[in-house]
């Protein structure tokens, strides 16, 4: 009886004495986007919306990203490729189909930055945060126009650690 005794107490405190499976609340910080916000060539200090603005990645027109599919915005959240250093996205101002051709101008930029994985917690793991980011606005085309300006970093080290704060501006 001593011998079943001391089995249960061993299981029982070894049921009792395991964590539950942690689950990553929601609200915990993950791998942040790149948050640019565009503003007035003129006026440095006001944001300027883009009217039919569509962004989509550089290697495939056909993935658009969510919520940037001609839409009137003045910023935008670009998520940047964890296993990679770099980053391209066409940035379309004036996005439209007519007679089956795609009209607007579109440039091109290109994100380049190191990564580095940030322990969060058992629960949530990893999250990738990007030190030294550059943003750059690719030359046109010959004949065509760049309808953004230039780009700029917000914050002096040029690291993306959240999505509180806007990383980039873009003037147009």
């Amino acid at each position: 009886m001593k011998k079943i005794t001391s089995i249960l107490l061993l299981f029982l405190s070894l049921i009792f004495s395991c964590e539950r499976d942690d689950l990553c609340p929601e609200d915990t910080p993950t791998t942040p986007k790149l948050f640019v916000e565009f503003r007035d060539n003129t006026l440095t200090d006001n944001a300027k919306n883009v009217a039919l603005l569509r962004v989509e990645d550089f290697d495939d027109s056909e993935r658009v990203l969510e919520g940037y599919n001609a839409v009137t915005a003045s910023q935008m959240l670009l998520p940047l490729k964890t296993n990679t250093t770099e980053t391209k996205y066409r940035v379309y101002r004036d996005y439209a189909i007519v007679n089956d051709e795609v009209e607007g101008n579109a440039d091109v930029i290109t994100i380049t930055y190191e990564t580095e994985e940030v322990y969060v917690s058992r629960a949530c793991s990893y999250k990738t945060i990007y030190k030294n980011v550059v943003l750059t606005i690719e030359d046109p085309e010959p004949g065509e126009e760049n309808w953004m300006q230039f780009a700029e970093p917000e914050n002096e080290n040029q690291t993306v650690i959240n999505e509180d704060e806007i990383h980039y501006t873009i003037r147009h």
